[in-house]
């Protein structure tokens, strides 16, 4: 993340590499789509804010940057993938075959670096990157190994801090393998995740085409020379990505951060708005937009937009189960199971809020209550290593209750 009195969009801070089905929330909040904001100023066309002469005095061209190179396989991996498969008929096989040789291989213990946004190849040669540098890379294998692969974005909740303001949602970015048959009579998906550890969640998940796929790693390298301070470049990079989806609200954020990075906050608040056009709950956008609003002076607007910050705050289960979890750590027990009910209210299969609410009941030496909870979790969880872990945990506990 980039250190700015602003928040961005970046796609994947994730550590490991494994196989799962991930599910996740949706912001199911309409109001801000049926409210009209106060508009003082009037909008700055997409292709003012595009162009580039705002910020550096002339257009700029990004034709010379090429989208066809994230995904393409060289030789090298070409005959890497048919090592593994070896021409076997069988989807299913040729993706454990081809799994199991990149983990043999060490291609999926990456030598994680968020700064490090590669395309395949550069994966590949380097063994280093983020998520959507692995997400790249096999989705490029497998596709060559002719499975039917997909990008699909996960909708894991945001960051807060520990005021209980929203600060950004990381976006993550895994692949699913499409069609693949067990049996004579059933075939079903497989989702390949760079990141369990973290991304754990009963989390949501939707396709995005190749072209949203390209734009997130456009809008990395965008951040990345902005960290190194290289604004020309993160705008060519920006602009690219915005070409290439223009529906991708993320990159309007960080546009609007450059923007508002280089004081022209008239351009970034019509940057925050386009992104808020193609996603009305966008967290970054709602507070970035509030701020550079409050900079401008224009405090109507920018309460507005802070009360739709604390309306979708409120709203959201992971907001109470952050609450939650602090209050546990403080030992508010009462406190800790008070904002669990509210986030159980809004999302009722999320496997963590029965957990944390079962670890409250054990500690207030409610067995019995703890027990009921720890089986809710192994009912609610979603991957056989979860289910394993929660019924350890509750034989332990009937274990100890006999």
């Amino acid at each position: 993340m980039l250190v700015l009195p602003r928040v961005i969009s970046f796609v994947n801070r994730c550590k490991k590499s494994s196989m799962k089905y991930t599910r996740s929330l949706v912001l199911a909040c309409s109001c801000l789509a049926a409210c009209t904001p106060l508009v003082v100023s009037p909008p700055v066309a997409s292709d003012d804010l595009l162009s580039g002469e705002a910020l550096f005095g002339a257009r700029i061209d990004v034709s010379d940057i090429r989208t066809d190179e994230i995904m393409a396989l060289n030789d090298e991996l070409r005959d890497y993938v048919a090592a593994k498969v070896k021409d076997d008929p069988q989807a299913r096989s040729r993706l454990r075959k081809l799994v199991r040789g990149m983990i043999d291989d060490g291609l999926l213990a990456l030598d994680y670096d968020v700064n490090r946004t590669h395309t395949a190849i550069e994966t590949f040669e380097t063994r280093e990157g983020n998520c959507l540098s692995f997400s790249l890379l096999f989705a490029a294998l497998a596709r060559e190994a002719n499975l039917d692969v997909t990008f699909q974005m996960v909708d894991i909740p945001p960051s807060f801090r520990a005021d209980g303001e929203m600060i950004l949602l990381n976006n993550h970015i895994n692949v699913r393998v499409k069609g693949v048959r067990r049996d004579i009579s059933f075939a079903g998906d497989y989702v390949v995740d760079f990141n369990t550890a973290e991304y754990n969640g009963n989390y949501d998940t939707r396709k995005v085409t190749d072209n949203y796929a390209f734009a997130l790693y456009l809008s990395n390298l965008a951040v990345e020379s902005l960290q190194a301070g290289n604004s020309e470049k993160a705008f060519r990079y920006l602009k690219k990505g915005i070409e290439t989806d223009p529906e991708v609200a993320g990159l309007w954020v960080n546009l609007g951060v450059l923007y508002s990075h280089h004081d022209r906050h008239d351009m970034a608040v019509q940057a925050y708005r386009r992104a808020l056009s193609i996603q009305p709950s966008n967290k970054s956008a709602l507070v970035n937009l509030a701020g550079v609003l409050h900079q401008l002076g224009r405090e109507e607007e920018a309460a507005w937009y802070t009360d739709k910050v604390t309306y979708y705050r409120d709203r959201h289960p992971y907001y109470h189960y952050h609450l939650a979890r602090a209050a546990y750590q403080d030992g508010r027990l009462e406190e800790a199971l008070a904002f669990l009910a509210k986030a159980i209210r809004l999302k009722k299969d999320e496997h963590q809020f029965y957990f944390l609410r079962g670890l409250v009941h054990y500690r207030m030496k409610e067995f019995d209550l703890a027990a009921r909870d720890y089986e809710k979790a192994r009912d609610t969880a979603e991957t056989a290593q979860l289910v394993s872990g929660y019924t350890r945990k509750l034989q332990a506990l009937e274990s100890d209750l006999r």
